[in-house]
């Protein structure tokens, strides 16, 4: 009888323990992205549910424990009416279908009580079955759109709740509807918990777009970026304005010179392509991009290095100073940063586009540029290289749409090419499998019989 009276007093102990700020916050997140895309009525859109979200962020931080939580949670759902029993809502879904859904929070008994769980689990297998206001499908693709969502493009610097609203929005999102969720490192329910008190903090322009990059990089994929439609906001100025005058490329934390952008600029002897540079402005190369890596939405370490390269020179004073090794020696010299605008034409041209479009490499093998070759193109250069005893096709770029009539030059039976998943908004979290599609039986005679090689990097991604 003591022990069981000891374990019934632990368990009291534990259901009145308060909550912080962040878990609170965390839940509210969460409660308020699983009603956007499950709940019938709101999908409707007859509620201004970013209205919802801000009246109740500090009521929500005036609750001290999960009672009081519940009970507010409680309150609102009953606000958004009766939601009647659905007959379609199908649960037997295949597991691989299922790898990105997560509603564990729905069982979460620090902060969900039984009364709410109740309720939680009911509206899931309940949820709605039409339209959803807040995210469409595009049509013949299928990926999702958020056309309805409100910008708020007249906030430079939000409020803390509305600075919250941006984080939740786009956590939820990726939460249901991110194909690749399952493979990004770590718990995404990490990242709301790790970057509340970031979004809080972030009270300057500066700061909150910071706390922007962080929550996009968070996703682990190089189609993940941000942009302004103010021309005038000067985006990871935190870095500085200022440029070196040459392209970096980052190989083992040092960083090499590959080109130099502009003649014109002025830069020291003994500074050559080539050149290895451990520091810049004493400190190393390593450190800086340490530094920047919190802030860079990449898919591997290969895009990683890609895209932060351009920002490691990057300064707010003019001359920049810079270790560089020479004869097994460290030699330390100054170069002098400029404007980006002053940097001309070359800082927006990879080192493949200087390639042509095709040629011979030698009297047997041929190359085809597939980041300059265009659709009206591809016979004209496909053919002189029927022959050749193989075709080098240089993938170090971004393609121009040419990859199904190129494939009609390798292929003599249709071949299946890609399969696509697509989001399920009937139960939002879920991916299906939508169409494979073949590259078709050419139309044609002429085949490449020859071998085929093909030249891949870093800038490989996407349609390439």
């Amino acid at each position: 009888m003591r022990l069981f009276l000891v374990l019934l007093l632990t368990s009291s102990v534990t259901l009145a323990q308060p909550l912080t700020e962040t878990q609170k916050l965390a839940s509210l997140g969460k409660v308020w992205g699983f009603l956007k895309y499950y709940h019938p009525s709101v999908a409707t859109g007859k509620y201004d549910w970013d209205a919802q979200l801000i009246r109740l962020i500090p009521a929500v931080q005036q609750t001290r424990n999960r009672e009081q939580l519940s009970a507010l949670y409680l309150a609102w759902l009953d606000s958004l009416g009766r939601v009647e029993s659905c007959r379609k809502c199908k649960s037997d879904l295949l597991p691989r279908n299922q790898r990105n859904v997560d509603l564990a929070f729905l069982n979460d008994s620090i902060i969900v009580t039984k009364a709410l769980q109740t309720q939680l689990i009911y509206l899931k297998n309940n949820r709605n079955q039409g339209d959803n206001f807040y995210v469409q499908q595009v049509k013949q693709v299928g990926n999702t759109s958020y056309e309805n969502e409100k910008l708020y493009a007249d906030m430079t610097l939000p409020e803390e709740s509305y600075r919250l609203l941006a984080l939740f929005r786009y956590w939820n999102i990726i939460h249901y509807f991110f194909p690749y969720k399952y493979a990004i490192d770590g718990n995404w329910n990490d990242v709301l918990t790790d970057l509340i008190p970031v979004f809080q903090q972030a009270n300057t322009e500066q700061n909150y777009q910071n706390a922007l990059y962080r929550l996009v990089a968070r996703i682990q994929d190089s189609h993940g970026f941000i942009t302004t439609t103010n021309k005038t906001r000067c985006m990871r100025c935190d870095l500085g304005k200022l440029w070196l005058p040459f392209e970096l490329k980052l190989i083992n934390n040092k960083a090499i010179i590959t080109r130099f952008y502009n003649d014109s600029l002025a830069v020291p002897h003994p500074l050559s392509v080539g050149t290895i540079i451990s520091h810049i402005d004493g400190e190393t190369i390593q450190a800086r991009i340490e530094r920047i890596k919190p802030y860079v939405s990449a898919s591997n370490e290969g895009a990683f290095l890609r895209d932060v390269h351009g920002l490691i020179g990057v300064g707010s004073e003019q001359e920049a100073t810079l270790t560089v090794e020479q004869s097994g020696k460290n030699i330390t010299m100054s170069v002098f940063r400029s404007p980006y605008r002053v940097l001309g034409k070359e800082t927006f041209r990879s080192i493949n586009a200087r390639y042509p479009v095709s040629k011979w490499l030698n009297d047997s093998i041929g190359y085809i540029n597939l980041g300059h070759l265009a659709t009206k193109q591809v016979d004209s250069v496909m053919k002189p290289f029927l022959s050749a005893r193989a075709i080098t096709f240089d993938l170090r770029n971004y393609p121009k749409g040419t990859y199904w009539l190129v494939g009609h030059y390798l292929i003599d039976k249709p071949q299946p090419f890609v399969s696509f998943t697509m989001p399920n908004l009937f139960v939002p979290g879920v991916f299906q499998q939508a169409a494979t599609i073949n590259v078709p039986q050419p139309g044609r005679k002429q085949l490449y019989r020859g071998k085929t090689i093909v030249l891949i990097n870093e800038d490989t991604q996407s349609h390439a």
